[in-house]
């Protein structure tokens, strides 16, 4: 299903803006893969010889792709069976989330199935992807960023707007998977595959309702501590429920019960897209912090006011700082500085590069400090930085290099500690967000996400350690 040789696509068509049309435009971008389009009414499809009927390929079809209406699915499903197709992706709609009579047909493809020893995603389905591989059945993909990600969703939307908010960050994904109504392969066989995939080493997922609730339960269980397991689950208020039943058939179940087995098996539960992609951010660049004890290093003491504010509201603890750590700040601050924690350095990073970072260091080594948040504009593009701080553009460059040396010391001095850092600014410009993601800092526009981030992060910890 992930890595076949040939792939047969019935409904392929010439038309653009069709899902025919855009699942072959994308298989042909495959390499060492033979694709085959069925079409009756042509012959051809972006210059390849079409086939009237999948039974008429003279080669064998690992993987079938169908893009028909949904009455014709039952027909080509069947003959997909007598061509000892193994697997194959519905894409087509109009099934169980329709009504009865959708799920009338649903369960007739189900019989085929069975009988014939043919699995099947959806139907009512966007397809599915293998960066490894190199396959692609989505219409409206643009390429996929390679990566250690692997997406379920069973909303096909959803995850490719999961997919695309991550690969604006830099974060690649190598397998997504639109569920459909999953009247055959459910969520709970996806995320076991992927917990076995090598390619993949974090597993997100978009979830509606679980048709195998103790299963998934199990699976999330073995599967979290060896990969973390993030997940958005939809169908919390009675509105949305009731669109989760009428979208693909699912039911959203009681929040109550998904929320305490989701923490029972170490999953984290957040509440949307950005949230995962923040999630991410830390997870793939950073250490998780031992407990949830924060160090806040600011330029302005409101900043750091209000960062503490929000650290708290998540349950995370604003650390007192050690004797050590006060004695250092004492000899590298001005009398004026906070005397505590937040750090309130009194805007030294323009004007004294070196007590700045020698104090972020020692709150990164302040043995009551599990993870520290860096409260700082970041303007690394030297003629803006240059009107900004009022310098000339050569004194600019020459303090941006300097600087970038410093952010390099002070992370890998974090990453000797195991402690995660994280910056926090809402100025960031297009070379600072360059640099922090070339390397792997975390930065965030305010301090509720970064906090939000931490509190997950902690909790995962505590939740590796209960399990071992």
């Amino acid at each position: 299903m992930f890595a076949p040789d040939s792939v047969a696509v019935i409904g392929a068509t010439n038309i653009p803006g069709t899902w025919g049309f855009g699942i072959m435009r994308h298989l042909l971008d495959s390499v060492n893969r033979n694709i085959y389009p069925v079409n009756p009414t042509v012959s051809e499809v972006l210059g390849i010889a079409t086939y009237d009927s999948v039974l008429d390929i003279p080669s064998p079809i690992d993987l079938a792709v169908i893009v028909v209406p949904a009455p014709q699915v039952p027909i080509v499903l069947q003959e997909c069976v007598q061509k000892g197709v193994r697997t194959a992706v519905i894409i087509s709609a109009g099934f169980a989330e329709t009504g009865e009579q959708g799920c009338e047909l649903e369960n007739e493809l189900v019989r085929i199935a069975r009988q014939g020893g043919i699995r099947f995603i959806g139907p009512n389905c966007m397809g599915h992807a293998d960066t490894s591989s190199h396959l692609c059945t989505l219409a409206w993909s643009e390429g996929i960023t390679a990566g250690p990600v692997g997406i379920i969703s069973q909303s096909g939307n959803y995850g490719g707007q999961m997919m695309r908010a991550g690969m604006a960050l830099g974060i690649g994904f190598s397998k997504f998977i639109s569920t459909g109504n999953e009247a055959d392969l459910h969520l709970e066989d996806y995320l076991e595959y992927l917990a076995q995939d090598q390619n993949t080493s974090v597993i997100t997922a978009y979830i509606e309702g679980l048709r195998e609730g103790r299963r998934f339960f199990q699976l999330a269980k073995r599967t979290t501590t060896r990969k973390p397991v993030i997940v958005v689950k939809a169908g919390v208020t009675k509105e949305s429920s009731r669109a989760v039943r009428s979208h693909s058939g699912a039911l959203a179940g009681s929040d109550a019960v998904y929320n305490a087995a989701f923490r029972q098996a170490g999953v984290i539960r957040v509440q949307d897209d950005d949230e995962i992609c923040d999630v991410l951010k830390a997870l793939l660049n950073q250490p998780l912090p031992k407990n949830n004890r924060i160090g806040i290093l600011t330029i302005g003491g409101g900043l750091g006011v209000v960062a503490a504010q929000d650290c708290e509201q998540e349950g995370l603890r604003v650390a007192p700082l050690s004797p050590s750590t006060m004695e250092k700040l004492n000899a590298y601050l001005p009398s004026r500085w906070s005397h505590g924690n937040p750090v309130d350095t009194a805007g030294l990073i323009a004007a004294n590069r070196r007590p700045f970072f020698s104090s972020l260091l020692a709150l990164i080594e302040d043995e009551n400090i599990d993870a520290v948040l860096l409260l700082v504009p970041m303007i690394f593009n030297s003629e803006r930085l240059s009107v900004f701080q009022s310098i000339k553009k050569k004194e600019a460059v020459a303090f941006l290099e300097i600087q970038k040396e410093n952010f390099v010391m002070v992370k890998e001095r974090a990453k000797e500690c195991s402690k995660p850092m994280f910056v926090v600014s809402s100025v960031i410009d297009e070379e600072a967000s360059s640099f922090l993601f070339r390397e792997g800092i975390p930065a965030y526009h305010n301090p509720r996400c970064a906090a939000r981030v931490l509190r997950h992060l902690a909790w995962y910890n505590h939740y590796l350690d209960s399990a071992k």
